[in-house]
């Protein structure tokens, strides 16, 4: 009869073994399932943005960084091994037909593009910072969700500092290459990103980057003095894990571009960088 008992119990872990793999494997297809169908909403997107050449673009002579950077490699002897293994992706602005997206989406506010990255993507405003966590961009539920702007953000990105949010997907997709900025060798590559609104166009200097926490106070929008303006300025750039020339004034705006950061239980990566208008 014990031998018989013992049988029955290992038929039974087996079965329960069998069963947990299955669910296992449906879970996992679920999940893949979710990341190729965000995969392809994004990619067709796409059709709707011109983008500029990548061959190491460079902004015209006194441009700050690309300019210091366009003199350096002039002066580095033939051959040098600095020289030959470093691309700094500045890029040039997008072309953006906002007015299919509209037809899409009336909730699109720009588009944010980072020169040698995965980040392409309309940016959308809903009426709260929830909605656009599990749903894409044409509506769909998934966990991809949205690059999306902060609820409590003018949709013209007139405040002091407007904050755009994005996941941070496994498969390196949405805001994920935003985490790579702890390296200083990824933001000497990559120092600039580019948003495109309706109205306007933007280079974005980026001057700093960190990991922080939901009450941090990185998601202040606006400040009641300059004075104190200029003080979260120096925080936040003290904050930085890369170092950088880039200092921003009293009188420029920022953007903030966060995503999760899996360093601890709520935290966050923010970018920050100055918005430079430029001609579209």
């Amino acid at each position: 009869m014990k031998h018989k008992k013992w049988k029955k119990s290992e038929v039974m872990i087996a079965v329960l073994l069998d069963l947990v793999g299955i669910v296992a494997i449906v879970a996992l297809s679920g999940i893949l399932m979710e990341y190729m169908g965000g995969s392809a909403t994004y990619k067709d997107l796409e059709k709707y943005v011109i983008l500029p050449d990548e061959q190491e673009d460079m902004p015209a002579a006194g441009e700050g960084q690309a300019a210091d950077y366009a003199q350096a490699l002039e002066d580095e002897e033939p051959g040098s091994e600095d020289t030959a293994s470093k691309v700094v992706h500045y890029g040039r602005c997008p072309q953006v037909d906002f007015e299919a997206l509209w037809g899409i989406n009336s909730d699109v506010v720009g588009w944010i593009y980072g020169p040698g990255t995965k980040i392409n993507y309309p940016v959308v405003q809903g009426e709260d910072n929830s909605y656009y966590l599990t749903h894409m961009f044409d509506g769909r539920e998934n966990k991809c969700g949205s690059i999306f702007m902060d609820s409590l953000n003018n949709t013209d990105f007139s405040n002091t500092n407007s904050i755009i949010h994005g996941h941070h997907m496994k498969n390196g997709s949405m805001f994920a290459s935003l985490a790579q900025y702890e390296s200083q060798a990824y933001y000497d590559s990559h120092p600039v990103l580019w948003l495109v609104t309706p109205e306007k166009a933007y280079q974005v200097e980026i001057f700093t980057g960190f990991v922080t926490d939901t009450d941090s106070e990185a998601w202040q929008i606006e400040f009641a003095t300059k004075k104190e303006y200029k003080s979260w300025l120096d925080r936040m750039k003290k904050e930085g894990m890369f170092a950088s020339d880039v200092m921003p004034g009293e009188e420029d705006q920022i953007l903030t571009l966060a995503t999760c950061s899996y360093k601890y239980d709520d935290a966050r990566f923010v970018v920050m960088g100055i918005l430079r208008e430029t001609a579209n």
